[in-house]
């Protein structure tokens, strides 16, 4: 059995098609993968099986050719005179957890790729 557990978005190759790459394209909540081809869908376990009867996956991941995802960070920084300033996930929290002093409430956003 396979130590890899493949995820959607994975670029691998599949024995059954010999050198040609794909994209795991979906899955559904039973949690298996799908590669389409040619208007049909295959499924595999997340650990790369076809079937329970399989001892081996026969699909390989492609290194360096996973697709990067990009995440988005926000959070909210409450801003003080004295530079003790404190951040938070929400401008919610950052409000119920202000001083009287505050000078501003500040989003920062940023994002970064995995």
């Amino acid at each position: 059995m396979s130590k890899i557990e493949f995820k959607v978005g994975d670029r691998v190759k599949c024995s059954f098609y010999g050198d040609k790459i794909f994209t795991l394209t979906g899955h559904d909540p039973d949690g298996y993968l799908f590669i389409e081809y040619e208007g049909h869908s295959l499924s595999f376990y997340r650990d790369g099986r076809h079937s329970r009867q399989h001892t081996h996956s026969p699909l390989t991941l492609i290194d360096g050719a996973k697709p990067k995802v990009k995440v988005e960070v926000c959070i909210w920084s409450n801003i003080y005179a004295d530079n003790d300033n404190t951040y938070y996930t929400s401008k919610g929290l950052a409000d119920q957890s202000c001083w009287h002093d505050r000078i501003a409430c500040v989003e920062l956003k940023g994002e970064y790729e995995i």
